[in-house]
């Protein structure tokens, strides 16, 4: 038997870091395409989240890795993902990790999903609905092939349906439920976006022919994501490489196994891990430290909260659904990547009234916050620039900084 490679815990997070490209320099001067195409090789999928508190979470996403400008992140994503003819998009959006923006080249390896979900195996509401309501989603399907992209509203306006159903999350029409169906089938895909709205149209519009008609079996499809998600995460555990897809739990370990033995992955031991992790064959740690930066909630370098733990000793639970009065950190807590290390935690809105980045709260990780005169010096200036900068990306003049968390007075007073 091969003895496994051992690795740090300092290694597993550099490793984990770079394959991110949050270790990479920000790209100089205006950015393109490009940029965008690297962040997304990097990432593999971009979760969509309709948080807006400082901006939406999948734009402060891709901000870590290209910098810019809030206008110029979102400018090139759009033209990414709805740009007309479809041929030219290279994004669309589909069930990935949560709804997602995946690679146009990719949306194939989706399809056992698709297939799952027209026999049944989705949401349950979803599945609900559909069982019972075939000859609507059928209706609702002929519509928009007759007439164009359109959004849940216009569909139900076009329909005539009615009341819709209650869940609950309250009561959703006919067509919202309707087009949530079709479009985990593969059926329909999102056409464009107007803020919130999404307009749907059938999927042969919306993507091109080959790769809507291109077919992957699921283990080959399982085999393929599996391989991304550990490229994208440099090291993870099992869990983590399930996570990433959100694949069938039941079904996956036999899938890595089956990538452990073609040489694809080598399985290491972690220092601290209490299960093996598992490295992509020739996946190489950055040369360089991490950059400062803060990250949103949903950035894949976090979003799954016991690989955060386990790789950054960050213990992270998002408050935006807990009442006021009984949140620890706040409402939209950013945690601050700086040295290789998650040191702080910061709660962050941008008031768009006045222009100002707030900051109500700020919290120091105590375990990784620098305790040295020199290196806590140069850990706070990080985050103050940090803060600066992105208040400008932001379209703002400046921040300000309240009095809660025990960093609070030391960052107020270094903005200052």
């Amino acid at each position: 038997m091969t003895q496994q490679r051992r690795v740090s815990l300092l290694a597993a997070r550099r490793l984990a870091i770079g394959a991110q490209g949050l270790a990479a320099p920000l790209p100089p001067g205006r950015l393109d395409t490009r940029h965008l195409r690297r962040a997304m090789d990097r990432m593999g999928l971009l979760q969509i989240d309709a948080v807006n508190a400082l901006a939406r979470s999948h734009l402060l996403v891709l901000r870590a890795r290209m910098g810019g400008t809030h206008d110029a992140v979102l400018g090139l994503l759009e033209r990414a993902a709805y740009a007309r003819p479809a041929t030219d998009r290279e994004l669309t959006e589909y069930w990935g990790h949560e709804a997602s923006f995946v690679r146009v080249a990719d949306w194939p390896l989706f399809g056992w999903r698709m297939r799952r979900g027209a026999a049944g195996d989705m949401w349950s509401g979803y599945a609900r609905f559909g069982q019972a309501n075939q000859p609507k989603i059928a209706a609702a399907l002929d519509w928009m092939n007759a007439n164009g992209p359109a959004s849940t509203a216009e569909l139900d306006a076009a329909m005539d349906w009615g009341p819709g159903v209650r869940g609950p999350w309250g009561t959703r029409s006919n067509g919202k439920l309707a087009l949530a169906w079709l479009f985990w089938a593969g059926r329909v895909g999102v056409a464009d976006r107007a803020g919130f709205v999404r307009h749907y149209d059938v999927i042969e519009r919306v993507l091109p022919p080959e790769v809507v008609e291109a077919v992957v079996d699921e283990p080959d499809a399982h085999r393929a994501l599996l391989a991304d998600a550990a490229r994208c995460l440099g090291v993870a555990t099992a869990d983590d490489l399930i996570d990433y897809h959100r694949l069938p739990k039941r079904i996956a370990p036999a899938r890595i196994a089956e990538l452990v033995d073609d040489g694809q992955l080598c399985e290491v031991a972690v220092e601290g891990w209490d299960r093996p992790g598992y490295v992509p064959a020739g996946q190489r740690a950055a040369r360089r430290r991490s950059r400062s930066v803060l990250l949103s909630p949903f950035d894949p370098l976090v979003w799954y909260r016991p690989r955060a733990e386990r790789l950054f000793g960050f213990r992270y639970r998002i408050e935006i659904y807990t009442p006021k009065a009984k949140r620890q950190y706040g409402y939209f807590v950013l945690p601050f990547l700086h040295d290789d290390a998650l040191v702080a935690r910061l709660d962050v809105r941008f008031d768009r009234e006045h222009g100002r980045l707030e900051v109500p709260a700020a919290w120091t990780e105590p375990a990784h916050w620098p305790t040295g005169g020199s290196a806590q010096s140069r850990a706070l200036e990080a985050l103050r620039a940090e803060l600066q900068a992105l208040s400008r990306w932001c379209g703002g003049n400046g921040v300000t900084v309240g009095r809660r968390g025990d960093l609070a007075d030391r960052l107020r007073g270094a903005i200052a």
